[in-house]
């Protein structure tokens, strides 16, 4: 007991020098040099650490780690004009605090015993413990100079021309293959302006405390994780890497702190992190680990699309599946990779005699040439001409991949659905033809290498990086962006579905399949996949299933499954019951549900209640209920909160909580705080400058709508914002083809800015010209618009080609249009066909349309039955697959959906009547 009292008096005694320590830097030296400096000169990476030493709380491993800051204080305090007290002159001598550190070295050595063995057994114990999860992690981090560019996701690149020196000369039959697979052609790197861009940034990380989020967007085979690795390999040459292959690994690594400081944290298709089951709790633990002071990188790369996705802002109350991944992209460091090269690159090109890019600049067109290196081309043309036997087998095997991949399953596809989707893609005769071993034949074709760089179906690397994951492939990026767009009006058969119901890799993927089978009118395969998602722990898949049979009268069925998913965990379960019962005038029924919703804790159904009527009158709740969600991390929250002080008149509180909102990555807010300072304090520019934050956030209606707003005072300016509103942050307009609803409301609303002021400056007509310039640039929505405004001027058939050329370029509610104009000219045949097309396209309105079609030509039968029950797999009717109610009377055609909310009327009012008379 004497060794421990005199171990712990000499801890003590030493703390409290460290303390008083502390107090001289922050009293005396003003808290300089800073914490930052002070870590630099103690050699730990951490500020945190030196200010855990100087508060008592830490204990340093090394005193020379301490005396570094000793040393620097001292150095501080001999430009002081006014000297430091003598007693606290001891605290600036390095031998004075070397004497202090080993009269605890010492006592610690003589605090032995059994208390003494058991904490170092208990300490073994833990470190065993530690090491063992460490090995356990299929992860782990290694020296950047470790890592090979392919283990990381590069692409090799096709090789160079036999004969010529320099690569200059030559024809693609000239091409060198690889004597094997083996072989990894990796060209000289042409660093273009956003390489200057993001090393400037990892360069700044390299320096400074603080964590960093990099995220490096653009389209496949665009070089954007060669952009990624060159940056790393030339900016942060000594740090470690680490490169989770899946979301498990990532939380299991985050869990163990592995991403410690000086380590770059690299999620290659960050998507598959983030949009996967489980992508929230990554999300949310990514922000905790960016909220530490510590200099670590994470580095994502994305498609365009996948981030438009996941920061896409929710369209209606409770459906926000990315809340958290939306918070988190927010804070990235955004670096856009072209398409193309510039004239300059492709000059700079020239010079470096590089024999692979000799041959990608010979046989690109229009400075592609990344996607050229990558045998982009080659790829599909490789895919389209297998249409003979047995090459047509891996045609099938690789089309079943594409749709696999757009319709929503994850990366990893298994062989199971490949196998058993294949027959979705061949004809009778090719079927009958297919031998024993037609699916190892098939599999075959997709391994071949084109150019010996990439083939069509590659391994899945197996969790910690060494072989692959068997029973499992990978489409090609390029060819998965092809699919995308080649096949975007085609939906596949039963086999496919069927395939995907007994194969799916998991529950997100099932989901995420259920959802385009619902959205291509496929209501029976939607909920059979949605069953399969929720019985394999998809949570929110209860209800996703309740809403199709609510939405068809089957309420209480529908009530029933929200409940299991409420008890498998949707947080937000009971905000759509509530939302029913409001529908249906039952307050009382939604009033009996809010101590349930509260019950969750989630932040969105707290705000949720907050917002509700149930707590009308009750400010000090709706207050308390608001600010328990913000705490929470629901920029929401802010929002609502920020609105509040802006109607009571304080202004200064308002913007407070909207500028906090914004951080959080709230658009809503942005506008908020556009229009408050605008209407209620006349502040055009901060009005401007908040709607570009609301634009920086993907919602680029805030600053169309600010544009109109802001014209009324400041022309100039006003047009200045709606055509950056149209412009979409510089997306190209042939791109603009299926956007996002905040994006598609920007865009029409910049348009529309513009043509007003082109008709009130330059006369009749000088509106419509603006639609007409932006539909020549391949934006479809223009087109669209267009052909709306021929038709409303009754030229049809400027309106009609208008709409053919819109849907020719993947507009599908453009075939929607083009539906209504043939069936009211009387074609009904070609009506349905165009309807067909749009429902296998995904377009929500297409059922109903098509159903009106059915109707108009004398089939209300059928009409009713498509809207109740939907099609088959196969697009045809399907068979009744909801429980027979009397509201589902086909009779009623388009109403056959509808009729149940009037018979749910009558029998509500006459429930109320059969009340009251009790009461009597």
């Amino acid at each position: 007991m004497a060794n421990g009292t005199r171990e712990g008096s000499a801890e003590e005694s030493f703390r409290a020098g460290l303390r008083r320590l502390g107090e001289l830097h922050r009293v005396r030296l003003g808290g300089s040099p800073s914490l930052s400096v002070l870590a630099r000169a103690a050699g730990v990476r951490s500020k945190s650490t030196v200010s855990a030493w100087l508060d008592g709380d830490r204990m340093p491993n090394d005193v020379e780690h301490l005396l570094g800051v000793v040393r620097k204080l001292r150095e501080q305090a001999s430009r002081l004009e006014e000297a430091i007290p003598g007693v606290d002159q001891e605290l600036l001598q390095p031998a004075w605090w070397r004497e202090r550190y080993t009269e605890l070295a010492g006592a610690r050595n003589h605090a032995t015993g059994l208390a003494v063995q058991s904490a170092q057994a208990a300490r073994a114990v833990e470190r065993y413990d530690a090491e063992s999860r460490r090995a356990a992690l299929p992860d782990l981090p290694r020296p950047v100079a470790d890592w090979h560019p392919g283990s990381l996701g590069v692409h090799p690149a096709v090789p160079g021309i036999v004969g010529a020196p320099g690569g200059t000369t030559g024809a693609a039959a000239d091409f060198v293959l690889p004597t094997s697979v083996t072989d990894f052609v990796l060209p000289t790197y042409v660093p273009r302006d956003h390489d200057r861009h993001l090393r400037h940034r990892l360069r700044q990380a390299a320096l400074g405390p603080d964590p960093a989020l990099v995220l490096i967007l653009g389209e496949s085979c665009t070089g954007k994780t060669r952009t990624a690795y060159e940056a790393v390999r030339g900016c942060l040459p000594d740090w470690d890497l680490v490169f989770p292959k899946d979301s498990g690994s990532l939380l299991g690594l985050l869990d163990a702190g592995l991403a410690r400081p000086g380590t770059v944290l690299w999620l290659d298709e960050g998507q598959n992190f983030l949009a996967r089951e489980r992508g929230e709790e990554v999300a949310a633990q990514l922000r905790r680990l960016l909220e530490r002071p510590q200099p670590i990188v994470v580095l994502m790369t994305m498609w365009r699309e996948h981030h438009r996705a996941l920061t896409a802002q929710p369209d209606a109350p409770g459906k926000d599946p990315h809340p958290q991944a939306r918070a988190l992209l927010t804070q990235a460091i955004g670096c856009r990779v072209p398409a193309a090269f510039s004239p300059d690159a492709l000059r700079d090109i020239s010079g470096t005699r590089d024999p692979s890019l000799a041959v990608a600049s010979l046989a690109s067109r229009d400075g592609t040439l990344t996607q050229t290196l990558a045998a982009g081309p080659q790829l599909v043309e490789y895919y389209e001409a297998a249409d003979a036997s047995p090459a047509c087998y891996g045609k099938a095997v690789l089309t079943a991949a594409m749709d696999a991949r757009r319709l929503g399953h994850g990366p990893a596809l298994p062989d199971g659905l490949l196998e058993a989707a294949a027959p979705a893609y061949l004809n009778e005769t090719q079927r009958a033809g297919a031998g024993a071993d037609w699916f190892a034949g098939a599999l075959d074709h997709g391994r071949h290498r084109i150019k010996g760089v990439v083939a069509p179906l590659g391994e899945v690397a197996a969790a910690g990086g060494m072989g692959a994951r068997p029973g499992q492939r990978r489409l090609a990026d390029y060819l998965d962006q092809y699919g995308r767009l080649a096949r975007s009006y085609v939906c596949p058969g039963a086999p496919f579905w069927e395939a995907a119901e007994r194969f799916a890799a998991d529950a997100a993927d099932l989901y995420e399949l259920a959802n385009s089978a619902r959205r291509r009118g496929r209501y029976a395969v939607a909920d059979t996949l949605f069953r399969r998602a929720a019985e394999r722990g998809h949570a929110r898949a209860w209800a996703e299933m309740a809403s199709l049979r609510e939405t068809r009268g089957c309420r209480e069925e529908a009530v029933e499954l929200m409940w299991k998913g409420h008890d498998a965990g949707d947080a937000t379960a009971l905000l759509d019951l509530v939302s029913w019962y409001e529908e249906d005038g039952d307050d009382e029924a939604a009033r009996r549900l809010v101590p349930e919703i509260i019950g969750t804790g989630h932040p969105e159904a707290l705000l949720f209640v907050a917002e509700g009527k149930e707590l009308a009158g009750s400010d000090g709740e709706v207050e308390r209920l608001a600010r328990a969600a913000a705490e929470l991390g629901w920029a929401a929250a802010l929002t609502f909160l920020g609105r509040r002080r802006m109607l009571a008149g304080e202004l200064g509180a308002a913007e407070r909580y909207f500028r906090r909102a914004i951080a959080a990555g709230d658009h809503a807010a942005a506008f908020e705080l556009a229009r408050m300072r605008l209407v209620n304090e006349d502040d055009v520019p901060g009005a401007v400058a908040a709607a570009y934050q609301g634009a920086e956030l993907g919602d680029f209606f805030v600053l169309g709508m600010m544009a109109q707003l802001v014209r009324s005072v400041d022309p100039a300016e006003g047009e200045r914002m709606a055509r950056n509103a149209a412009a979409l942050g510089g997306l190209s307009p042939a791109r603009m083809v299926n956007l996002s609803f905040w994006e598609y409301m920007g865009r029409q609303q910049g348009l529309a800015v513009l043509a007003d002021h082109a008709e009130a400056t330059d006369g009749a007509g000088a509106g419509e010209a603006i639609l007409r310039a932006a539909a020549e640039e391949g934006d479809m929505h223009a087109m669209a618009w267009l052909a709306q405004r021929q038709w409303e001027f009754g030229d049809l058939d400027e309106a009609e080609h208008l709409y053919e050329q819109a849907a020719e370029g993947g507009h599908a509610p453009a075939l929607v249009s083009l539906a209504r104009m043939r069936r009211e000219a009387g074609h009904v045949s070609e009506a349905e066909r165009l309807c067909r097309v749009a429902v296998d396209a995904g377009e929500p309105s297409a059922v109903g349309e098509l159903a009106q079609t059915w109707e108009a030509a004398g089939m209300p039968e059928r009409a009713g039955s498509l809207m109740v029950h939907g099609l088959d797999a196969d697009g045809e009717p399907a068979l009744p697959w909801l429980p027979s109610r009397p509201e589902h009377d086909p009779s009623l055609g388009l109403h056959a959906v509808k009729g149940w909310m009037e018979i749910r009327r009558v029998r509500s009012i006459e429930q109320d009547e059969q009340d009251e008379q009790d009461e009597r």
